[in-house]
C-alpha cells in the first residue's frame, strides 16, 4: 500500500485561481472525451506501481532466514 502525501495548499489568491481555472479547462475536456464515446477505462491513466526498496529489503531481511 502507498503512503498518502499531503498536498501543501497555497494561501496566495493568484495560485488559487489559477489552480481554479485549470480545474475547470480539465472538467470541459473530460466532459467532451465522454460526450465523443469514451469511456472511463480510456479515460484514466494506465496504473503504474512503484516499489519502495528501501521498504522491501528491511522487510526481506527480517523475514529471512534466522541465523544461529
Amino acid at each position: 500500500m502507498g503512503r498518502k502525501v499531503r498536498r501543501r495548499k497555497s494561501k496566495d489568491p493568484a495560485v488559487i485561481e489559477q489552480l481554479r481555472h485549470m480545474r475547470g479547462v480539465a472538467g470541459m475536456e473530460r466532459e467532451e472525451f465522454f460526450a465523443n464515446g469514451g469511456d472511463v477505462k480510456q479515460w484514466r491513466p494506465p496504473k503504474r506501481v512503484e516499489v519502495d526498496r528501501r521498504r522491501q529489503a528491511n522487510k526481506k531481511a527480517c523475514r529471512g532466514r534466522v541465523r544461529c
